[in-house]
Parts: C-alpha cells; sequence; structure tokens
C-alpha cells in the first residue's frame, strides 16, 4: 500500500503528456518500479519480478502510460463536458465517408495528417495509433471505468 500510494502517483502524475520521454528515462523509471516490487516482497537485487508484478496485477511503465494515454482520449471523444478545441483535433474514420458503411461501428480514428517526427510523436497521433490497434470490444466500452478495466486486463493477459 505505500508503494502503490506514495510513489506509483508520482510516476503516472502526467504522463501522458511527455510522450517524447527517451528510453533510458523510461527505462529508469521502469527500474524504480522494479524496486518497488523488490521492496514488497522482499525480493534481493538480481531477483526475478516478472510473476510479482503479475501478482501485483501491476503493468509495466510503457503499458501504464499507454492506459492513461486512452483514457485520456476516451474522455476526450465520449464526455460530453470536453472542450470543442480538443475534440477537433480528433475524427471518426467513418466520418469522412458521405455514405453508410459496414465499418461505421468499428470506432476507429483517422490518423492526423503529419510529416514530421515530432508531430508524429504528438499525443494527437499517438493516441489514435494506440486507439486503434485495440480490440473492438474495448473501443466500444460506454464508461470510462469499465474501458480501464478491460485495457488494464487487455495488457496484462497480453504479456
Amino acid at each position: 500500500m505505500l508503494a502503490q500510494s506514495l510513489l506509483l502517483p508520482l510516476i503516472d502524475y502526467a504522463d501522458a503528456c511527455y510522450l517524447d520521454i527517451t528510453q533510458e528515462q523510461l527505462d529508469k523509471l521502469e527500474r524504480l518500479q522494479n524496486v518497488c516490487i523488490r521492496f514488497i516482497f522482499g525480493l534481493r537485487k538480481y531477483d526475478h519480478i516478472s510473476e510479482f508484478r503479475n501478482k501485483l496485477k501491476w503493468l509495466p511503465i510503457r503499458l501504464r502510460r499507454n492506459v492513461h494515454l486512452l483514457s485520456l482520449l476516451h474522455n476526450i471523444l465520449f464526455n460530453p463536458c470536453t472542450p470543442p478545441y480538443l475534440k477537433e483535433l480528433f475524427s471518426f474514420l467513418y466520418q469522412s465517408h458521405s455514405c453508410n458503411l459496414r465499418s461505421n461501428e468499428n470506432l476507429l480514428l483517422t490518423i492526423p495528417k503529419h510529416t514530421s517526427s515530432f508531430v508524429g510523436n504528438s499525443f494527437a497521433v499517438q493516441a489514435v495509433r494506440l486507439w486503434n490497434s485495440l480490440p473492438l470490444k474495448i473501443r466500444q466500452a460506454t464508461s470510462i471505468g469499465t474501458f480501464k478495466h478491460l485495457i488494464t486486463d487487455h495488457y496484462l493477459s497480453a504479456k
């Protein structure tokens, strides 16, 4: 409970905003999470922690960040109180067609056009790529709670 209440909020804070973080910095955050797991289970420095991470039902840092990014996107897409300037960043694929298609229920998003890697690493592009890679059942989740639960289960089972 100590690690979950004191350390993980610091790691998770605004992680959806810093998408341009380097692999080295992500590795440092991953090592910090591993230290927490070793502390919780009383493991030595070189003991493997994968099975213990699974016991805690914790995701690795990169996947935790994906969950937060996708949750933010879900809120932007489906929360009626979202400001219009955020909703304008995203459009469903079926909105670009004038006729009804069978793919209307897929809820796939159009990837924003970009030519630079800077824009390619932006929230709008990264979130859409992650969203489109999700199974349909998760994209169709009606509430944010259900969405978070489904996506966490998806990432835990994919490991």
